[in-house]
């Protein structure tokens, strides 16, 4: 089965073109779960090896260009992802599945995207934020204070003053799975003001359960609301990523428009073979 890797910021997915529903009659004949399917897929070391699996499907809505089926590493499912479309849409633009002007279909909703320098810049339109609201939490017998918000899927935001200290996974993960944000739980933001119109991040994903070299959702989130509480001042607003390269996120006042570009690496093409689901 033909798959492609692409990386955004770091964030790195399998992609697969399911327009045949190839994937799904693997799965039958074989008798293999999609969860087990995506995990074996997405482990490193022993599979491929990415942060998540991207499922390019025929659209509901013949006036989009396709839809997509979205799981992160552990085999959930998720609403959206920032790096993910944009890698989903330069492997549409490449293999002549849409133009430089993307419409396609997620769980969050449809998702425009602009494709430039041949595929290798994406700017995604993402859906509008929702659910903002301030939170304080009791974690580990200390008080962190942040904000929420959804941006596609549900991101909570804390300022620290040295990013580089934090233990993002073990604080990450107590944030994640706190009972203020049952029953599907939160990504967690650790965000360092750099500049006016620049912030440093770092994320702990839900689904991969780690933390990752990026997180598209998670900058859109953490620039809205670092804008939102008078940290940075400016717009469009530079988000480092533990990765090292930069997102760039823009929007107006009222969050009607929110859009996300960056760089995607089209990493390699190649074949998984059945063995690997034998084992």
């Amino acid at each position: 089965m033909r798959f492609s890797k692409l990386q955004g910021s770091g964030n790195d997915f399998v992609v697969i073109d399911n327009r045949d529903g190839k994937v799904d009659e693997f799965l039958k004949a074989s008798n293999i779960d999609i969860k087990d399917f995506v995990r074996k897929v997405c482990a490193f070391h022993i599979g491929v090896g990415a942060d998540g699996l991207i499922l390019i499907e025929e659209p509901k809505d013949k006036g989009n260009d396709f839809s997509w089926r979205f799981f992160n590493s552990d085999g959930s499912v998720a609403e959206m992802c920032g790096n993910g479309s944009r890698c989903a849409v330069r492997f549409a633009f490449e293999e002549g599945i849409a133009g430089e002007k993307v419409r396609f279909e997620t769980l969050a909703g449809v998702i425009q995207a602009f494709v430039s320098h041949g595929g290798k810049r994406v700017k995604v339109q993402l859906t509008q934020p929702k659910d903002y609201r301030e939170v304080r939490l009791e974690v580990d017998g200390q008080r962190i204070e942040g904000s929420f918000i959804n941006t596609g899927v549900p991101h909570f935001v804390a300022l620290v003053e040295d990013i580089e200290k934090i233990d993002v996974v073990r604080l990450g993960r107590l944030i994640r799975f706190h009972p203020d944000f049952q029953p599907k739980g939160t990504n967690v933001n650790f965000i360092q003001v750099k500049t006016s119109d620049s912030i440093r991040i770092r994320t702990y994903e839900r689904g991969v359960e780690t933390e990752t070299l990026a997180c598209g959702t998670g900058a859109t989130a953490s620039a809205i609301i670092a804008y939102k509480k008078g940290l940075v001042s400016s717009k469009p607003i530079s988000v480092i990523t533990r990765s090292g390269e930069v997102l760039t996120i823009d929007f107006d006042e009222q969050l009607n428009e929110v859009f996300l570009e960056g760089g995607v690496v089209r990493v390699f093409d190649g074949f998984l073979r059945r063995e690997l689901f034998e084992c």
